[in-house]
């Protein structure tokens, strides 16, 4: 850290952990501490003071040193005065928490929802980065949920846009925690889960998952080994809970059409193998088609790390008087905000003002890598028309068409977001790649020159290219 970064602390409060990160301004972590929330009656005030000290003497610093701290609490937060509402899953003996906290440290403190502030954190660093309308669904002791739309998050005049947990996707269906019934996360969190696991048991069938207990819970881990070794009850009532997660996340694409529903969690970070094959299939057999099937079912890339960052995003958000909850992007350089007017309002309009772009030199290619301003990449690249250099992933194409070979709607929508004039697609060594009829109407619609060329032509007509540009390359057949 340099004498000019700021830092941060994030505070992840939940029903089983208090998560710590202590963060610079660009999103690097300093620090992590976690303690275990407990249930004794000490006030919760004091228990995340204490999570707080831990992180801080982790970083070797001192309160002096911090800007700022965020905190991120599960259930509804008041956005304008930081009061919480109702908080299922955690004992909570101070509705009015920011006032304790704000006494007791002399730096700003704020508090918002954690998933919210956690599907904030995936779109400044982790798998929303390039998405402007973005779900996060986040499962384990319960479900949260968050909605962002042009890198701000929603809450709504109420503060309850996102709760997606309290969905009611069962109409009279199980009680919920927070009173009604039927809620999406009575039927797929890790709570609904453990309850109908348990419940096979007290009616007579076997299950190994005890094996894996080491103590009253069912945690996330237990289920994932329980899996490994085939149990049948948790297979079933895993392979149940994964049709209720793509329930929910179809009602989500339904209701907001967005770029991306992002996955998080422990139930899915520890069973993702598992769960998505089985999401992914159901929800791309939706059979209410759109104009076209570009939704993007992504997994956190933030993991158990993504509240607590949000958490620190929104205190560094308001110091930094953002518009409500804009966070910067690519350490630290500001997203360019929506033009105030458009005669065009699609994704395809050119940019407001020109900028000075500056973009990666290649400097050699060869089968399997390509080297980029001096360093070698052994993998498939984008270069965006901001001069921003991604890994292609490669998954989009294999979840849609099997191959990595083919490029279609969901590919071209993140190369030509940031409006190129000129698109180059390199088709391999062997000219194996090859364009979706979809992908050609998009691009057809888009306006954009493209060229679809053998990777070592694909590459000199991108270094001979004038004006705003993007590559797609393919480094092997």
């Amino acid at each position: 850290m340099t004498a000019q970064d700021r830092c941060f602390v994030g505070v992840d409060v939940g029903g089983t952990k208090i998560l710590v990160l202590v963060v610079t301004d660009a999103g690097e972590i300093l620090a992590r501490h976690k303690t275990s929330t407990r249930r004794d009656g000490t006030p919760m005030a004091e228990q995340i003071a204490e999570a707080v000290e831990g992180g801080l003497a982790g970083a070797d610093l001192s309160l002096e040193e911090v800007s700022g701290i965020g905190v991120a609490m599960p259930g509804s937060v008041d956005s304008e005065t930081g009061y919480l509402g109702t908080v299922p899953n955690v004992e909570l003996d101070d509705y009015q928490l920011i006032d304790t906290l704000r006494e007791r440290y002399p730096v700003p403190v704020e508090v918002g929802n954690d998933v919210n502030l956690g599907t904030l954190a995936e779109c400044w660093l982790g798998a929303g980065r390039d998405a402007r309308t973005v779900v996060g669904m986040f499962v384990g002791t319960g479900i949260g949920g968050g909605v962002v739309i042009d890198g701000r998050l929603r809450t709504g005049p109420e503060d309850l846009a996102g709760e997606i947990g309290h969905m009611v996707l069962m109409v009279d269906g199980p009680e919920c925690g927070c009173g009604n019934r039927g809620c999406f996360e009575a039927l797929a969190s890790r709570t609904a889960i453990e309850r109908d696991i348990r419940r096979a048991m007290d009616e007579g069938r076997q299950s190994r998952i005890l094996e894996f207990v080491s103590d009253d819970r069912i945690r996330s881990g237990a289920l994932r080994d329980a899996l490994d070794v085939g149990d049948e009850v948790v297979t079933e009532v895993m392979t149940r809970a994964a049709h209720y997660l793509a329930q929910g996340a179809l009602t989500i694409r339904h209701l907001l059409d967005p770029d991306m529903i992002v996955f998080g969690g422990g139930v899915i970070e520890a069973c993702e193998d598992f769960l998505m094959p089985l999401i992914e299939a159901e929800v791309r057999a939706d059979r209410m088609k759109g104009s076209r099937d570009t939704l993007q079912l992504a997994v956190s890339e933030l993991g158990d790390d993504a509240v607590a960052l949000g958490a620190a995003a929104l205190v560094e958000a308001k110091l930094s008087d953002l518009p409500v909850y804009e966070m910067q992007h690519d350490a630290g350089e500001a997203e360019e905000a929506p033009a105030e007017a458009s005669e065009d309002p699609s994704m395809f309009a050119a940019p407001a003002v020109a900028e000075q772009v500056t973009y990666p030199h290649i400097d050699e290619v060869s089968f399997g890598s390509v080297v980029v301003d001096g360093e070698r990449l052994e993998h498939d690249i984008h270069i965006r028309a901001d001069g921003k250099l991604k890994k292609r992933k490669k998954k989009w194409a294999r979840r849609d068409y099997g191959t990595s070979h083919m490029i279609g709607p969901r590919e071209l929508k993140k190369l030509l977001r940031k409006q190129p004039e000129t698109l180059i697609i390199s088709e391999g060594f062997d000219a194996m790649v090859r364009m979706t009829d979809e992908g050609r109407e998009m691009l057809q619609e888009s306006g954009v020159q493209w060229q679809m060329l053998p990777t070592p032509e694909a590459v000199e007509a991108f270094e001979r290219a004038e004006g705003r540009k993007a590559l797609l390359l393919h480094v092997t057949c």
